[in-house]
């Protein structure tokens, strides 16, 4: 039986909108297991990012729960939903984010150094040894700029994974990339989680989402359908998009 690693009860999230009120998430019942690739899927406005932001505490739904394990991360304060979020959760976004005046390695040894329970070798070691899984290694020493948008998003996954969170979430996170640097993405979002790296991707695209364990459609803030799928095969590429688009023509997309 698969573990639970996240959760929500009755997540709501609201915002007023010229005097009325926008309901962005209604009352979103949602599990996340551990060792899944978990795809959040939908159309515009559907509620997508929003909750991947409530779900890893980034933003404060306006009503229901969230757990992280037995804890529930919507009762902590901001200083202990901020030091689990660096604990315990990577983030990738569409945009990397990366220091513009530092090298890729020095980007990756920042939240790093954070970790006091490890010393200053032991993160080195362990920087180093994610840029050779991100096969950027020889580009460790130049700045963002001077790499292209495929090996600085993947530096920011090497960033996002050096303290071994529990989840990494990723919203959109080939969403700025050509089709050669979201396929070496992808290739390492699907490495790192047959490695056991639980993951929830939000997506709109269908070739990021063939990558997923488990798809979830979002639509009017409401979880209207989900599909389960095996690890990832490239072999069985073909008959896995047919699933997919199938599944996704069912939910309307």
């Amino acid at each position: 039986m698969k573990k639970v690693i996240l959760k929500s009860e009755k997540l709501c999230k609201s915002f007023a909108n010229e005097g009325s009120q926008n309901h962005v998430l209604d009352n979103v019942d949602l599990e996340i297991y551990e060792g899944d690739f978990t795809v959040i899927m939908g159309s515009s406005g559907s509620g997508k990012s929003t909750l991947l932001y409530s779900l890893s505490g980034m933003d404060m739904p306006t009503s229901g729960k969230v757990f992280y394990g037995d804890s529930e991360i919507t009762a902590l304060s901001e200083k202990k939903m901020s030091d689990l979020r660096s604990k315990e959760f990577g983030f990738v976004f569409q945009q990397v984010h990366l220091v513009s005046n530092l090298s890729l390695m020095e980007n990756v040894l920042v939240p790093g150094y954070m970790d006091k329970e490890k010393t200053a070798t032991q993160v080195k070691e362990r920087a180093l040894e994610l840029l050779e899984t991100m096969n950027i290694s020889e580009a460790k020493d130049r700045l963002p700029a001077q790499v292209s948008g495929g090996e600085a998003q993947r530096a920011a996954i090497a960033r996002a994974v050096i303290n071994e969170p529990g989840i990494l979430f990723a919203d959109e996170p080939t969403g700025a990339l050509n089709r050669k640097n979201t396929v070496d993405v992808l290739n390492l979002l699907t490495k790192i989680n047959n490695k056991g790296q639980s993951i929830l991707m939000v997506t709109h695209d269908v070739r990021a989402a063939l990558r997923g364990t488990r798809l979830i459609y979002l639509e009017d803030g409401k979880v209207c359908g989900e599909m389960e799928l095996p690890p990832f095969d490239e072999k069985d590429m073909k008959n896995r998009e047919t699933q997919v688009n199938a599944w996704l023509s069912s939910m309307h997309w």
